[in-house]
């Protein structure tokens, strides 16, 4: 007896424990989470963006979806690295999805919401530590229950109830005969192997539905208000009730400290009146007919830890302002706009107006971190409302980018085909009702000079047709002059000082009207003989 209760005193020391250090971790996160919410930075974490992109296709965006290109030529996966500021994988996943789909809406929904969370430190913390709760990466396999299919049921399965009948007879029948419990047996060993075949559609469902409880629990909690949003979400978790009361009877994993006897009677009484499988299927069917339900907390949920990232972005000590949409121009307007992955980026101005342009400049001057940064501005304008820049001002775009393309030697494409089908893909979007916003990097490079320079001067000519607005980079000087009547031309330059090379990073106005590119060859000491022709043959083209 004595052993006894020493060994439930154990026990119970080893379950306070356990508790107490599951609070102290959790405080721990949480102070993390305000922490870095308060010094306003990106977190450190490991990454993964098969994961965190599981909700990009659900419900796509009807205006507009970032082409693969795109996302490619800005490095979007590190842009968003930084941007984030996320408590839980729900709002990350949906943060990562609203980034990659800009909006044709002037008006930004979220800003109520932000401004709270700025004002309001109490309610910001308060919503962190709801968020926290789904912070652990299992969190991400909530998305499966949009996507996946629900449970089919097997031809068998009606025959579970006569199964289940028949036991009910034969228990009620060993009260006056006992005899009967021999014929238990049978029912009862096929009803365990039911029970084992089962746990294969369990696994099914052995992180996304525990998950579910906690987004079920924690929209509940952070819908206290009465807004119109809040009150639609109350009402899903009033419909999505029952599968949390359904959840309780499936052992879907090992959380906790359990009785191992209470728990082997327990799972042995499920084995025998197929309370698992039962429950199981019929959680499925409700999951197929509850998934608008789901997506409405879902929505919900990752709506406001997004607005709380947005918050702590804004709250950082980096540059940026909210943008001003204008109506349908060939106008846009940045001031101070820079590029957030690059340490001491050179801010830039910018004014388009009527005419798109055309850069000029040596390699390494800045022409495609300039062309990347109007890009990733004017997105961030139409997803997060958000841009780093002193100002920016433009109509609401499609944004369409070529500046890198490599070769697809899997599928044994040349650099050239891909360009071909990277404009063909620029080409079609400018028959849609939206005005574009084309940023290109030396169009047609992969093809000799006289068919680059005039197929780029035709399609360049194509694309800035209409409100279209285009801003494109080239070595091509000869292209400059082609289109000098349609596009304003502006340049980068650089400085050679005491045998080295200098760039400012500053965008000019104008044509550009130096060559550097043979004192490069002088500075790496190139050959006389080699530098000479070079020069002559310079002057014959000038010429």
């Amino acid at each position: 007896m004595e052993l006894l209760f020493l060994l439930l005193f154990v026990l119970i020391i080893v379950y306070i424990s356990a508790e107490r250090a599951k609070k102290v971790k959790t405080r721990q996160a949480l102070e993390q989470v305000i922490e870095d919410w308060q010094q306003a930075r990106p977190k450190k974490e490991h990454y993964n963006f098969l994961k965190i992109s599981r909700y990009v296709n659900y419900s796509n965006e009807d205006f507009h979806r970032l082409s693969g290109q795109t996302i490619d030529d800005l490095d979007f996966e590190k842009l968003f690295k930084f941007i984030d500021r996320t408590t839980s994988k729900v709002g990350q996943q949906f943060l990562y999805k609203k980034l990659l789909e800009p909006t044709n809406s002037t008006r930004d929904e979220s800003e109520d919401h932000i401004k709270l969370f700025i004002e309001y430190k109490e309610l910001r913390e308060n919503t962190q530590a709801e968020l926290l709760k789904l912070s652990d990466e299992d969190a991400y396999s909530i998305t499966s229950l949009l996507y996946e299919s629900s449970l089919v049921k097997p031809k068998w399965f009606k025959l579970l109830k006569l199964n289940l009948a028949l036991i009910l007879i034969l228990i009620l029948l060993s009260l006056q005969f006992p005899i009967s419990l021999i014929f238990l047996i049978l029912p009862f060993s096929l009803n365990v192997y039911l029970h084992l075949w089962n746990k294969n559609n369990t696994f099914h469902y052995f992180r996304s539905v525990p998950q579910l409880l906690k987004l079920i629990h924690v929209a509940e909690k952070l819908a206290k208000s009465q807004s119109p949003i809040a009150d639609k979400v109350l009402k899903s978790v009033q419909r999505l009730s029952t599968i949390k009361k359904n959840a309780r009877l499936i052992k879907f994993n090992e959380g906790g400290l359990q009785n191992e006897v209470g728990q082997y009677l327990s799972d042995l009484f499920k084995s025998l009146f197929l309370v698992e499988i039962l429950t199981l299927f019929k959680i499925s069917e409700e999951l197929k007919d509850k998934k608008s339900d789901i997506h409405t907390l879902f929505r919900f949920v990752g709506h406001l830890d997004a607005c709380i990232s947005i918050a702590s972005l804004r709250g950082s000590k980096l540059n940026t302002c909210k943008p001003t949409f204008t109506t349908s121009k060939k106008e846009l307007y940045i001031k101070g706009a820079y590029h957030p992955l690059l340490k001491n980026c050179t801010p830039n101005d910018l004014v388009i107006k009527d005419k798109s342009i055309l850069i000029t400049g040596s390699n390494m001057s800045g022409k495609s971190t300039f062309l990347r940064t109007v890009a990733i501005n004017s997105i961030l304008a139409q997803t997060i409302y958000t841009c780093f820049a002193e100002e920016y001002r433009a109509p609401i775009l499609k944004q369409f980018s070529s500046i890198r393309i490599d070769d697809d030697l899997f599928q044994g494409k040349s650099y050239f085909f891909e360009e071909v089908g990277v404009m063909g893909t620029l080409i079609e979007a400018t028959q849609g009702p939206y005005q574009c916003l084309f940023l290109l990097d030396e169009v047609f490079k992969g093809t000799n000079t006289v068919e680059r320079v005039a197929a780029a001067k035709a399609i360049l000519s194509y694309l800035n047709r209409g409100d279209s607005i285009v801003l494109v980079a080239t070595h091509d000087i000869e292209l400059a002059e082609m289109l000098k009547g349609e596009y304003d031309l502006y340049h980068f330059t650089e400085i050679i000082e005491n045998k080295k090379l200098h760039f400012d990073h500053t965008i000019k106005h104008g044509a550009l009207k130096t060559r550097n590119a043979i004192k490069l060859l002088e500075l790496a000491e190139y050959p006389n003989e080699v530098l000479d022709e070079a020069k002559r043959i310079s002057e014959l083209y000038k010429s």
